[in-house]
């Protein structure tokens, strides 16, 4: 028996990469990396190389038919598009698994994360298992599952338009991951539905007790953790494994346990009131002009020196800030360090006063002035605040604990078949393909 090994992730990234759908969407290292996946109890192993296959011309595609037609030839009636893999009920070509990796590449790209050729065949493989596992999924949706599934499709869509600055800048985004609006809504759809199944045939299996949800918040245990342990246990017994290698493992545990804790510490907060004047058009997120930014720097400045000067800085907040969530914040806003706002805007918040106003801002956004209004100091939340968010949690590791025997055991009763060889090592543990 070979010396289990576990990565350094973060329970946090650890969990991320088993993330049920909507999150079949693969990162280069999701597969290996996952501390629930059958590779992850065993020692790593070499990728194979990244080698293409070629893509033949058909036969049945001749000049003289060209010419009969006065549309152009689609490329699937120019080359060869081999099925790739396949079961009852399912069936992924070469096409649907080159427009995945075309449109997954892409977005990458766009996050500055370019895809090597060594990669390659790896996230492809990544890809097709996706393509697979939404077509054995949407097969058993049950008319039951799409209420739900387009309840959570349409909230999907809703919170990516939000998401964007404008309805325009939410489409530059989709054409720059090369994604139609009707493919990312169609992608969307078929994720809800898998979502849908997962959720009734496995998720609503799982419990988890409130000794569960106690022993996580008293010593920060949970599924992890547990599994680790019981690998711990095993290698003891194991002469082939090293003292230095219990000690990583059980300081493994110890950060992993020590990072749960601290999840349930809530940081030092700070609750601020700003006026905000954006620096970029509010339709095309252009910069705006030199003499545009100067007149705007003016303007805040003045409405800076009118709350120094005593004016009710909330009623000033309301008729001059361009913030778009003004309505529903009233321009205010509660945080830590680490949430996601710009560093300058966060930097001068913490660093205020009570009570006091900031200079004037410049943000990447825009410009501020900020006050503060309250500073909350760090603490450990109340059992019965966290209770319902760790069982969530709790109970979400569990998932992701059972999801590849879950799909494995639905890629078997449809007999799934990988009949690309460069694909069917490194999907072998997840689909047990049978031979041929």
């Amino acid at each position: 028996m070979r010396c289990p090994q576990h990565g350094s992730q973060s329970v946090g990234q650890a969990l991320a990469t088993r993330r049920i759908p909507p999150a079949f969407r693969p990162s280069i290292k999701s597969l290996d990396s996952a501390p629930f996946s059958r590779r992850a109890r065993h020692c790593s192993r070499p990728n194979a190389a990244a080698v293409l296959t070629a893509l033949f011309l058909t036969t049945g595609v001749t000049l003289a038919a060209e010419a009969v037609t006065s549309r152009p030839p689609k490329l699937t009636e120019l080359f060869r598009d081999d099925v790739v893999a396949r079961g009852r009920g399912v069936e992924v070509k070469r096409s649907q698994l080159d427009e995945a990796f075309v449109a997954h590449r892409a977005k990458l790209a766009a996050m500055g994360q370019p895809v090597s050729p060594a990669q390659r065949t790896l996230l492809e493989a990544q890809l097709l298992r996706q393509l697979i596992f939404t077509q054995i999924l949407t097969n058993r949706v049950l008319e039951t599952d799409r209420p739900v599934a387009s309840e959570a499709a349409e909230k999907h869509l809703k919170e990516a338009r939000e998401q964007a600055v404008s309805e325009e800048a939410f489409y530059r985004q989709l054409k720059a991951a090369g994604i139609t609006p009707e493919r990312y809504q169609q992608d969307v759809i078929e994720s809800a539905l898998a979502q849908a199944v997962i959720q009734r045939e496995l998720n609503s299996t799982i419990g988890v007790s409130d000794a569960q949800v106690r022993e996580f918040y008293n010593t920060g245990s949970d599924v992890l953790v547990r599994v680790m342990q019981a690998d711990l246990e095993k290698m003891v017994k194991d002469p082939a494994c090293t003292p230095s290698q219990l000690a990583q493992l059980k300081e493994r545990i110890d950060e992993v346990r020590k990072a749960n804790l601290a999840h349930l510490q809530q940081p030092e907060r700070v609750r601020v009131s700003h006026v905000f004047f954006a620096t970029r058009d509010r339709k095309t997120e252009e910069p705006l002009l030199e003499a545009q930014l100067k007149l705007k720097r003016q303007q805040i400045e003045k409405i800076r020196k009118r709350a120094l000067e005593g004016e009710d800085f909330s009623k000033l907040v309301m008729e001059f800030s361009e913030d778009r969530g003004l309505k529903e914040t009233k321009g205010e806003y509660t945080f830590t360090r680490d949430d996601p706002f710009a560093p300058e805007f966060k930097a001068a918040a913490f660093s205020l006063e009570l009570g006091k106003l900031s200079d004037v801002v410049t943000s990447t956004l825009g410009y501020h002035v900020i006050k503060l209004l309250e500073r909350i100091p760090a603490k450990k939340l109340e059992l019965d605040k966290v209770a319902v968010e760790v069982k969530k949690f709790l109970a979400q590791q569990e998932a992701q604990r059972a999801m590849p025997e879950y799909l494995a055991r639905l890629s078997k009763e449809v007999g799934v078949e990988i009949l690309d060889a460069k694909y069917q090592t490194e999907l072998s543990a997840d689909l047990e393909p049978q031979k041929r």
